[in-house]
């Protein structure tokens, strides 16, 4: 396993995408979690600035791990127009993700958001409708779509239990859940619970919390015990999972809250002082 640093610490801190990848190459990082908001959103980004965050990557031998499908809180959205706007939103998330040459892709927002006036029951049909077709358009381009839990009552997959049951229903070969160490603190699943994802585990966010709000504040100054977590997916095999589908095995480095509106006044600092910490207790997890 590798660390990849989540660029979103760096969207959160009004910085762009081009400034986040040379930042992670000046720390040494050959892996990325891309995220696909504010500056860096590749529906609203320049050509010019697609072209250039793509030759930063490749002159520096980065490889995208992952892209950050951050602007998916209306996926289940009950009004169909809004529910199109997520796909075509993911559909040039993931034509951009190729370009910088990464196959693995993010729905965030649990899958989008419980609404008054629409039935669980229907937000979770409207949820499988929407992943489902955007999964199924990735398939013949070799796409792999991550789907995670986020751990508030208001999300739709809020729990490991309903994050088996996404990838059951949904049953695509290509669909993997994603391992948000943060998320399962505040929700209190101890690492065992991922024992019921063991056969599709293929990516880890590393994510600090203060075990109630999802804080994404520098990893060591909250109370998420990240050894454990990652010592129980090596032993579930996600490293050999990884190698099944050709992907490196990454824990990625995700700061920078995107739902509350917090702000990073400078996302370097709380990336080093995050390595820090990691080489003190995860010495073995290096970039």
């Amino acid at each position: 396993m590798k660390l990849a640093l989540n660029t979103l610490v760096y969207e959160v801190g009004n910085r762009g995408p081009e400034e986040s990848l040379r930042s992670a190459a000046k720390f040494g990082f050959k892996y990325i979690e891309y995220a696909g908001i504010r500056k860096g959103n590749p529906a609203t980004m320049s050509k010019e600035q697609k072209k250039e965050a793509v030759r930063i990557v490749k002159d520096n031998g980065i490889h995208s791990t992952q892209m950050l499908m951050v602007a998916t809180k209306d996926t289940a959205h009950s009004d169909p127009r809004k529910r199109d706007a997520v796909f075509e939103y993911m559909k040039q998330c993931a034509d951009f993700q190729m370009e910088l040459g990464g196959r693995q892709l993010l729905v965030c927002w649990g899958g989008g958001l419980y609404e008054l006036g629409t039935t669980p029951e229907q937000s979770w049909l409207y949820m499988l409708d929407n992943v489902g077709r955007f999964a199924g358009w990735c398939l013949d381009k070799d796409l792999l779509v991550g789907f995670e839990l986020d751990p508030h009552v208001y999300f739709i997959v809020n729990s490991t239990y309903k994050l088996a049951k996404v990838m059951e229903d949904l049953g695509l070969p290509n669909v993997y859940p994603n391992v948000d160490v943060g998320h399962l603190v505040i929700t209190r699943e101890e690492p065992e619970m991922l024992d019921k994802l063991k056969d599709r585990l293929l990516h880890v966010h590393l994510s600090e919390t203060e075990s109630f709000a999802h804080t994404n504040s520098i990893l060591g100054t909250g109370t998420v015990d990240f050894k454990a977590y990652v010592d129980r997916l090596l032993e579930l095999g996600i490293e050999e999972n990884c190698k099944k589908y050709g992907e490196p095995c990454v824990a990625g480095i995700e700061m920078g809250s995107e739902a509350s509106g917090g702000f990073v006044e400078d996302p370097d600092r709380w990336v080093q002082e995050s390595l820090d910490y990691l080489a003190r207790i995860l010495p073995d997890i290096t970039r």
